[in-house]
């Protein structure tokens, strides 16, 4: 049996990917490379800054290549973080590129935990990519970066599927992800609500899309502060 599930793991190997695929057509990363000035060293070095400003003692390699998908992935197998030529035209600024980084090194550091968590992963991935998330926004404020970039870049990228329980699909809801990602901010790094990255188009298409969320959390916790305060 357990011979079985060890085979079971190996064959269903999986990646855990921060943004469902989709190919982008017509572009060049030479004329990227012009318009937002991040390259494949900025893609290397902001990832390492990561693992060292956070202290992560576990090797995560990180690669670029030039697929034309709109992804980043991490092997649970390996480790390896790649980051595909495509996500790279949708990024505004290397806030962005940093939350893309962190999140799949936390997938890659979780993955640490040995078989039985290679095959958790696979068999819980939606449990996982929303803990990648938040551990992805302690990582990149701790390595210096704004967090509400994770919702900038997120709200570009993150799929809205018709449902996401069962195997049809490996993400939670983008919009899940999304609030889930406020809250954190709020609660934890409040002070980056302030940040200048609010009044960008993505936050602000976020806003709009999601206001009745974010009035009910934010009226929650007005009333948790309150009875608190008593």
């Amino acid at each position: 049996m357990k011979k079985f599930i060890l085979l079971l793991g190996v064959m269903s190997i999986g990646l855990c990917t921060c943004a469902q695929d989709t190919l982008i057509l017509g572009s060049s990363l030479a004329s990227f490379k012009n318009q937002k000035g991040i390259s494949e060293n900025n893609v290397v070095k902001i990832g390492q800054k990561i693992l060292i400003e956070n202290k992560i003692s576990k090797r995560v390699p990180i690669l670029i290549d030039r697929k034309k998908m709109a992804n980043a992935e991490s092997s649970p197998y390996d480790k390896i973080v790649t980051v595909h030529e495509g996500i790279l035209f949708y990024l505004d600024n290397e806030d962005e590129l940093a939350f893309i980084l962190s999140h799949e090194i936390a997938h890659s550091v979780e993955a640490y935990g040995g078989m039985a968590k290679y095959i958790a992963m696979n068999a819980n991935s939606k449990k996982y990519e929303q803990k990648a998330d938040l551990n992805g926004i302690d990582y990149m404020v701790k390595a210096g970066y704004d967090p509400i970039a994770a919702i900038t870049i997120a709200n570009k990228l993150f799929g809205e599927p018709i449902w996401d329980w069962g195997f049809a699909y490996t993400h939670p809801k983008g919009s899940k992800r999304l609030i889930d990602m406020y809250k954190y901010i709020y609660v934890k790094y409040p002070k980056y609500l302030n940040s200048p990255l609010t009044n960008s188009p993505s936050y602000k298409n976020f806003e709009f899309a999601m206001s009745k969320e974010i009035s009910s959390f934010q009226q929650k916790q007005k009333r948790k502060q309150m009875k608190d305060n008593l």
